[in-house]
């Protein structure tokens, strides 16, 4: 295991406060059946949401309501082998929770644990119930099992049905100030010297980056990006290709793409650039879209960048993922025509 792949295992610094009012909570018997577990994508959120699993389920809790990671009930849950953590996920990635599943979940959860400390139900991203699966699941949100706990995890806790947030006990996961995650990047071993505030405010996401192999996979976005905007491979042939790639990377590497001609394309209408010149040397952006980004016309620009904005949010519905991608390019491509021509 990378030293990246081990520090997300543990838990970062900027959790401390937030894990200390649940210690407080645990100790004084104050946690709720349902907890809900939200953040912004890569703050750690889940890693938190599995520190209260282990917690809840340890049988020799820490001082600071840790688990103690020795005890056979913790053995069993970090050999992934627990008989008593029942998890609800979609059964197709971008397809929703339909009610049946939440039908057999709820099922399961009223079956006897094997040990006193109870069942867990495990509900990720919570976002992706459907509606009829989230009103099915509000009956064991309000009438839950004894001993009982279901953790939902989530990007967009505003996407919850109004009735299923009520219902829990939420727990918000904060993220951490650059300087304590270029820290705490730094002790795995992450390079951060070309990382932005942006990207430091998610550092788990960075660590997910680095276990992939980020940097071939962005080599080859940014060549299917390039390609598509001149016209060198159909559309839809390269949409079909990257429908497959992973959408949470994909997008947070698009957004900032798209921020970065953007600024690239305002500095050249600023500057008056030729593009017959040759784009300017630019960190953020490979030479063949720096070039294509100081022929594009800022203005008509911007409305795309917003779009591409819009389109992250389409990553975790039953949208055609390869269509809206299709259409994404087909209207950049509708932008540098617009330059062309004016």
């Amino acid at each position: 295991m990378t030293d990246a792949a081990e520090a997300s295992r543990r838990a970062p610094p900027w959790h401390a406060p937030l894990w200390g009012h649940f210690g407080q909570a645990i100790e004084s018997d104050r946690v709720a059946h349902g907890l809900l577990v939200c953040g912004p994508p890569g703050v750690g959120k889940r890693r938190f949401a599995e520190r209260i699993v282990a917690a809840l389920l340890c049988c020799e809790r820490l001082e600071n309501g840790d688990a103690c990671d020795q005890c056979a009930t913790c053995r069993q849950r970090l050999a992934d082998t627990h008989p008593d953590i029942s998890r609800l996920v979609p059964e197709e990635r971008g397809k929703l929770i339909k009610v049946d599943q939440v039908r057999a979940f709820s099922e399961r959860l009223h079956l006897t644990p094997q040990y006193a400390t109870g069942r867990i139900g495990w509900i990720e991203p919570a976002e992706d119930l459907s509606p009829s699966a989230a009103n099915s699941l509000l009956k064991t949100l309000e009438e839950p099992p004894r001993d009982c706990h279901i953790v939902l995890v989530t990007d967009r806790v505003s996407a919850l049905m109004a009735t299923v947030r009520s219902r829990c006990q939420l727990w918000r996961v904060p993220p951490p100030d650059p300087e304590t995650a270029a820290s705490w990047l730094d002790a795995a071993g992450v390079d951060v010297a070309d990382l932005d505030a942006d990207s430091l405010r998610a550092p788990f996401g960075v660590i997910e980056r680095a276990s992939r192999d980020y940097a071939s996979l962005v080599s080859a976005w940014d060549d299917d990006l390039a390609n598509a905007i001149r016209g060198r491979e159909d559309i839809a042939l390269i949409s079909e290709r990257l429908a497959g790639q992973p959408r949470d990377l994909f997008m947070d590497w698009l957004y900032r793409r798209a921020g970065a001609m953007l600024a690239a394309a305002l500095e050249a209408a600023q500057a008056g650039t030729d593009p017959a010149a040759g784009a300017p040397s630019r960190r953020d952006l490979p030479e063949s879209l720096a070039r294509i980004a100081i022929r594009l016309d800022p203005f008509v620009f911007q409305p795309w960048c917003a779009r591409v904005a819009d389109t992250a949010r389409l990553a975790r519905t039953n949208a055609d993922w390869q269509l809206v991608i299709e259409s994404l390019f087909l209207s950049l491509k509708n932008c540098l025509k617009r330059r062309r021509t004016s």
